[in-house]
């Protein structure tokens, strides 16, 4: 099946714009991204972004739908609607980032050498606190924060300084209210490795402080340009986490700045 085939099942409702970045076409799971023009749609917007995968193979997305239907209305969550129109696939509409993700904005800013503010990055910290908090309150651990899964979108009443959402909650569990999830298992954690705290590759331990050090991942990398510990294999960037090994902080970051990141 060809990632085309997707778009002429997307129904009267929308036309298809532009491919965007996070496909994925494995055989089980073949799942495209794309920007489309919206022409009826709850979610209110003239373009949104679409994850399309076959009606066979959404158990995923659905899943991905369900948890973003508990936490609707939050601004600093992305929102999203699922307008399928009785068609063979299945479609994830999502509010659509101009300005891409984090990720984006850090590589644009390395490459054009100028470093994010602290200020921006405060800003930022507050936006993403905000958002993690209301996940948290709604009975979710994110599990997965990283500068590629926020999405950046323009803000008029702050000038320059950017809007950030929550975004793809495919690894999200549910946790009550003091409550873990544990494997049992050293290395299998969920998430990216290089934002994963500690106690989840020892143990497998997942809980709320699994998020909180992921946000301060994310903030390092806006402030330095860089990911914690980008320069080791796998195997070494695992031996450095799991010993608790205190990642290299350059010198220029302010000591408040440095005491959050603590």
């Amino acid at each position: 099946m060809t990632k085309y085939a997707y778009v002429i099942k997307l129904g009267a409702k929308f036309t298809y714009v532009v491919e965007l970045g996070g496909q994925d076409y494995n055989i089980l799971c073949p799942q495209c991204h794309f920007a489309v023009n919206v022409h009826s749609s709850s979610l209110g917007v003239s373009v949104a972004a679409v994850k399309c995968v076959d009606i066979s193979h959404s158990i995923s997305l659905q899943q991905e739908a369900q948890i973003l239907t508990t936490l609707k209305g939050c601004p600093y969550v992305v929102q999203f609607s699922t307008d399928n129109d009785n068609i063979p696939t299945y479609n994830l509409f999502l509010e659509y980032a101009s300005d891409g993700s984090l990720h984006d904005l850090i590589i644009n800013s390395k490459r054009e050498m100028i470093k994010m503010s602290e200020l921006e990055v405060g800003f930022d910290a507050y936006q993403l606190l905000k958002g993690i908090q209301h996940v948290h309150n709604k009975g979710w651990v994110r599990c997965d924060i990283k500068p590629a899964n926020v999405l950046v979108f323009d803000n008029a009443e702050r000038g320059e300084m950017h809007k950030l959402k929550l975004a793809d909650f495919g690894l999200s569990l549910r946790i009550a209210e003091g409550m873990a999830y544990m494997t049992g298992k050293t290395l299998r954690n969920r998430g990216t490795l290089l934002y994963a705290p500690p106690e989840s590759l020892t143990s497998g331990f997942h809980a709320i402080p699994y998020d909180i050090w992921s946000l301060g991942c994310t903030m390092a990398e806006m402030m330095t340009g860089n990911r914690f510990w980008i320069h080791c294999d796998k195997k070494d960037s695992q031996w450095k986490i799991m010993n608790d090994e205190d990642p290299e902080i350059p010198s220029y970051v302010s000591e408040i700045a440095r005491d959050f990141l603590h």
